[in-house]
């Protein structure tokens, strides 16, 4: 009898976070055969993932973005459902064509939680008694505003755990780090419209500022969602660049350059952030955390 086949699509770092080992246990039960598709940029920016999938066994293909973005239809024809991060009738990203093709295949898709906080899912800034397409939703823990999703669609989830363990060894940043005597990692989740305000910005940078000058001897590393620069606290950085014993931890420029959430763990000894799943890295590595 052939195995029903699951497709994965592995864009960036956040997709093989969730799904990869997900792939692997299922690819080890044998019930089911994964079908792996993976951006050549994600492979590029990131090295480890190469060793990862050549060690895998996994029926993987490489393409780049752009080709999984236009031929969608080509793709989802070699699966018999697909495992995502969105559910296909909220998938505003660069991918939103491969979920309106799914709906209209009717394929059967399985949605899994990514994040602590994610907004119709969990929170909602706007509407509530949402209902998801997906056959299946996977969720880190119980719900705690049941009232975002509509009661059929709280019937189709199943609470699993917390599903991002460390993919691959850490690795040291390439420029060494300003003498300190211990280091403290602030993270912030600033990017939605609605769930934070200048206000909550700006008190945050300031506390930053304030801890930062009674601890002159002390690294402060500050970094935002997926290290990405945003005109909502640009001006705060700018600001606090000018303290010596900050620095930032950015995904294309600076000293900590392209490096993961858990390669910047590695090197602190506290880490402070907005609820996030940054919260749970630290915990899964032993470093103290605070919300």
């Amino acid at each position: 009898m052939t195995k029903p086949r699951l497709l994965f699509f592995l864009s960036g770092l956040p997709e093989y976070e969730v799904l990869f080992n997900i792939a692997l246990r299922l690819k080890e039960r044998g019930l089911v055969e994964p079908v792996c598709f993976s951006t050549s940029g994600v492979l590029r920016r990131e090295p480890r993932l190469k060793e990862l999938v050549s060690q895998s066994n996994l029926n993987f293909s490489t393409y780049p973005s752009r080709w999984l973005k236009l031929f969608t239809k080509r793709w989802l024809k070699r699966g018999d459902a697909a495992i995502t991060l969105v559910d296909p009738l909220f998938d505003k990203s660069p991918n939103r064509a491969r979920s309106r093709s799914m709906i209209e295949m009717g394929m059967p898709t399985i949605f899994i939680q990514h994040g602590v906080v994610q907004d119709k899912l969990n929170v909602s800034a706007d509407i509530n008694n949402i209902h998801y397409q997906s056959k299946a939703l996977l969720l880190f823990e119980e719900l705690f505003s049941p009232e975002v999703l509509s009661k059929e669609t709280r019937e189709k989830t199943t609470i699993v755990g917390f599903v991002k363990p460390l993919l691959f060894p850490t690795r040291k940043p390439k420029h060494a780090l300003p003498k300190h005597k211990k280091a403290f990692l602030f993270c912030h989740s600033f990017r939605w419209k609605g769930r934070y305000g200048e206000e909550d910005v700006s008190r945050f940078y300031n506390l930053i500022g304030k801890f930062s000058e009674n601890h002159p001897d002390d690294l402060i590393i500050i970094r935002s969602h997926r290290a990405k620069s945003r005109a909502l606290y640009k001006s705060h950085e700018k600001a606090l660049s000018k303290i010596p014993n900050i620095i930032f931890s950015h995904a294309y420029k600076g000293p900590l350059r392209g490096m993961s959430m858990t390669d910047i763990l590695e090197l602190v000894d506290t880490l402070v952030s907005t609820a996030s799943t940054a919260i749970l890295d630290s915990v899964y590595m032993n470093k103290p955390a605070a919300i």
